[in-house]
């Protein structure tokens, strides 16, 4: 029996590990490399990189929201977390509302804080309800509300 030589097609005795012509490696043996089961694939390997009970990057955290409301508001700038949210007609008339009532109580000298500080309140409670409201709905749909 012979064996050809894969490189330069030369005949080779069936004990030969070498090609006679070129000295390439004659592998006279078959490749030990067993075919695959379609029946039964491979387990699939777990992916530890996922992780269900994270949040997809759209979702918009609940303290970013508080922090940029209630911090940026104490300089009448509480329709940020709004426009943060996405929601960019009702942040910037929250803007629009806050900057003229603290433009009002600055020139009433405190009087106009009777309104502000209500405000103010209302604006946080609403940024926070808004969020919970944006994440629901992006959770159920899979899109932003608006």
């Amino acid at each position: 029996m012979t064996i050809i030589c894969l490189q330069c097609s030369k005949e080779n005795p069936d004990i030969a590990k070498f090609c006679s012509q070129c000295s390439s490696l004659v592998n006279n043996n078959p490749p030990n490399n067993p075919q695959p089961n379609y029946n039964n694939p491979p387990p699939q390997q777990p992916d530890y990189n996922h992780n269900p009970n994270q949040r997809p990057m759209q979702w918009k955290s609940e303290g970013t929201t508080l922090v940029l409301t209630v911090i940026l508001g104490i300089f009448g700038f509480g329709g940020i977390g709004h426009i943060y949210l996405g929601n960019i007609t009702r942040g910037i008339l929250i803007l629009i509302v806050g900057i003229i009532l603290l433009a009002v109580a600055i020139i009433t000298i405190g009087l106009g804080l009777l309104i502000l500080i209500p405000f103010a309140i209302w604006v946080v409670f609403d940024a926070r309800k808004q969020c919970k409201r944006y994440n629901d709905h992006l959770e159920q749909t899979g899109r932003p509300p608006w």
